[in-house]
């Protein structure tokens, strides 16, 4: 693939810089430390090698032809940021993923004409479709459910987006049936994770204790 260029890394480094206080903030809830400093005065010095570091990364990943995902963010700042600087290394919390999420959001749209043609294009005729089912449930009983067809890339980020998620509504996922809404609704913590190659199920729990039963089955149809 194309290396970055030159005016894309300053992008990149630029979109470090002015985001430093929210990575901090998500990462240990606060911009500033326990003598209310701010973090990015702290490490300013290392936090303005790693802004040009960054870009450095990527554009290795795009020699080898090979994506710079969210995972590899994750890593790098499990590895640069909260391991490097912070001195602490549990990061499994939904602040992290949402520092992890968030962050990537802002570099994506410099890396997606990169990503142009890495793989070959699916056959026009094949869609890997998900019929998602929403049951509503109180005191164990069904009183509602919803179902609707939305469009993935793959069986794969679908999953990924339950394990990763940070209490924001999922609704990335483009909907062919009429049925409009979020894959998962904001701030409810699931319960229950199952899924295997073809089915999930889980349990959303709202914050009044309302339990919705969620059940996603992929499916191919051809137009």
């Amino acid at each position: 693939m194309e290396r970055l260029k030159k005016e894309d890394k300053e992008k990149l480094s630029k979109i470090l810089h002015n985001n430093w206080s929210l990575v901090f903030k998500l990462l240990t809830g606060s911009p500033n430390d326990e003598y209310g400093i701010p973090y990015r005065e702290v490490y300013k010095w290392e936090l303005q090698d790693r802004e040009k570091e960054l870009p450095n990364i990527i554009d290795t990943y795009l020699i080898n032809d090979a994506f710079f995902d969210r995972h590899s963010l994750r890593s790098w700042i499990v590895e640069e940021i909260v391991g490097a600087l912070l001195g602490y290394s549990d990061c499994r919390t939904i602040k992290f993923y949402q520092c992890v999420n968030q962050l990537y959001n802002f570099l994506l749209p410099i890396l997606k004409p990169y990503y142009v043609g890495l793989y070959p294009a699916k056959e026009k005729t094949d869609y890997c479709k998900i019929i998602e089912t929403n049951i509503s449930m109180k005191d164990g009983q069904v009183y509602d459910h919803q179902s609707r067809v939305v469009e993935a890339d793959s069986w794969d980020e679908y999953t990924e987006m339950y394990e990763e998620y940070d209490g924001s509504p999922i609704d990335r996922f483009k909907a062919i049936s009429e049925m409009i809404g979020n894959s998962i609704p904001k701030d409810v913590e699931i319960l229950n994770l199952k899924y295997d190659e073809k089915h999930l199920t889980c349990d959303f729990k709202h914050k009044d204790g309302w339990i919705e039963k969620k059940l996603a089955y992929k499916c191919w149809l051809r137009y």
